[in-house]
C-alpha cells in the first residue's frame, strides 16, 4: 500500500516501529531500519513525488540487514585472495628442482663431471656438489651449501635427514698396468653386483694415450670397469672431462 505523508518526520514518527516489527524486531532490525530512513532523508520531497516511498524504504532496510554478511563475503574473498598470493609467492621463492634428463650409464657406478650427478639410468644437474656415495639404488650427495641430499635412481631429490653416510673409497688394489697406459689412479668405486671401476689418468706418454685422446680431446681420464677387483679383465671407458670422480 503506498502512504504518503506531508514530511520525512511524519512518516517515520507513524512507519519506524511497524517497519522494525517486520524485521523481527532488536537491536539489528532497529539500527537497519533508521540507516535506511537516513538515506531517505535529503531526497525525501523528491522520493514523494516519484517513488512508492514504503517500498523504497522496504528496499532500503533490506539491503542494510544484508551489509553485515556481504562485509563478511567481501572480508573473506580478500582473505582468500591474500592467502592465495602468499602461496604464490612462497612457491615463486622455492628453488626449481634440478633438471633430469634420460642418459644411459656406461659404467656400473655413479659419478659425477661438470656439474653433474650420472646414475645408472638418468643425469641430475646438481652443480657445485661435493661428496657423494651410492646408498641403495641412487645416491647421498653434498650440495653447494654442504647439505646433504637423496637423490634417488629416477632423479627426484629430497633432504637427507639420516646419519651421512660413509665417502670412503673402498680398499681395493689398482689394476695391474703392464702396458704404462696409465700415471696414476683418481678414484675406485665398488658396482651393487660386485664389479669394480677404477677412475683412471692417462699417462702422456703410455703406448695407448693417444687413442683416447683422438677418442675425445679433453680425454685424460678413463674409467676402467672390473667385473672382480682382481681384474683379469678390464673394459675402459673414456671420461668425458678431466673433474671427472667417483666420490
Amino acid at each position: 500500500m503506498e502512504v504518503r505523508m506531508d514530511t520525512y518526520d511524519d512518516f517515520v514518527a507513524a512507519r519506524r516501529s511497524a517497519l522494525v516489527e517486520e524485521q523481527g524486531g532488536g537491536a539489528a532490525a532497529e539500527a537497519a531500519v533508521d540507516r535506511a530512513l537516513a538515506r531517505c532523508r535529503r531526497s525525501w520531497a523528491r522520493l514523494e513525488q516519484t517513488t512508492d516511498v514504503e517500498a523504497h524504504v522496504r528496499d532500503l532496510v533490506a539491503e542494510e540487514l544484508d551489509r553485515p554478511r556481504r562485509r563478511r563475503l567481501t572480508a573473506w574473498s580478500l582473505a582468500g585472495v591474500a592467502a592465495v598470493a602468499a602461496l604464490a609467492v612462497v612457491v615463486s621463492l622455492l628453488p626449481a628442482p634440478p633438471e633430469v634428463r634420460e642418459e644411459a650409464n656406461p659404467v656400473p657406478v655413479p659419478w659425477y663431471a661438470d656439474g653433474e650427478l650420472h646414475l645408472a639410468e638418468v643425469v641430475v644437474a646438481l652443480p657445485g656438489a661435493g661428496r657423494f656415495a651410492a646408498v641403495d639404488d641412487g645416491v647421498v650427495i653434498e650440495d653447494a651449501d654442504d647439505r646433504l641430499l637423496k637423490v634417488d635412481a629416477d632423479g627426484d631429490v629430497s633432504d637427507f635427514d639420516e646419519e651421512a653416510p660413509s665417502f670412503s673409497e673402498p680398499d681395493v688394489a689398482a689394476p695391474y698396468d703392464r702396458r704404462g697406459t696409465f700415471s696414476r689412479r683418481v678414484g675406485v668405486a665398488e658396482g651393487r653386483d660386485g664389479a669394480v671401476v677404477h677412475l683412471m689418468e692417462l699417462s702422456v706418454s703410455g703406448p695407448d694415450a693417444g687413442v683416447f685422446v683422438r677418442l675425445s680431446e679433453s680425454a685424460r681420464r678413463v674409467f676402467v670397469v672390473c667385473d672382480e677387483p682382481a681384474c683379469p679383465v678390464m673394459r675402459t671407458v673414456t671420461a668425458p672431462t678431466t673433474d671427472a670422480r667417483l666420490r
